[in-house]
């Protein structure tokens, strides 16, 4: 990727894409870069931890077969258009609705089926998702963690979430990962000993 141009925003990656200036995995790899954690975001406020990396992988993968046979119509080329991240919230969506459809038809807690999406208020659902996220966050992270976490879920990019904790892009990558490994660990360890 030496060669290619270094590109910032969803139009300069697309357009590359378009002219041939970039490849279809380079071009893919920026765009994963520049929304990586927005679409985690999405998932994290939607799904329980552990099934997070699970869909993130699905959402990623369902997007670069599309991305290889991307078209970009006239009207879309613009600097406003973002039609990837479009592209990927409807992914997301789609996604987490078929996960909650599959786990509704083969669990039930205590014998008690789980809420329907038409009778329990999709916001009022998530806060309670975002919320014991957080508690759970700043149960088993230090304080500078869970801002690095909430940042990056946030879509914050690393480079600035680096300069406001004064330290490296790659130090908050690797804490984010650390974060979220912890605390998919603490999920399903408090998961089995409700089980057990």
């Amino acid at each position: 990727m030496a060669d290619e141009p270094e590109l910032a925003s969803e139009h300069q990656i697309v357009s590359a894409r378009m002219s041939g200036a970039a490849s279809v995995e380079a071009s893919f790899e920026c765009l994963y870069r520049l929304y990586a954690p927005v679409v985690a975001g999405w998932l994290a406020i939607r799904v329980e931890l552990p099934e997070l990396e699970d869909l993130l992988q699905d959402v990623w993968t369902v997007f670069y077969q599309r991305w290889r046979t991307w078209r970009q119509s006239d009207e879309l080329d613009t600097p406003a258009a973002r039609p990837v991240l479009s592209f990927l919230y409807r992914t997301v969506h789609f996604a987490t609705k078929a996960h909650r459809r599959a786990r509704q038809k083969h669990e039930s807690i205590d014998g008690v089926d789980p809420p329907d999406e038409r009778t329990c208020p999709q916001r009022l659902l998530q806060n309670l998702i975002i919320g014991r996220c957080l508690e759970l966050a700043r149960t088993h992270c230090s304080a500078e963690d869970v801002e690095i976490l909430v940042g990056k879920l946030a879509g914050v990019p690393a480079r600035e979430i680096a300069r406001a904790h004064g330290i490296s892009e790659a130090s908050v990558d690797h804490r984010y990962r650390n974060a979220l490994g912890r605390l998919r660990r603490k999920a399903r360890s408090m998961r089995s000993e409700e089980v057990g």
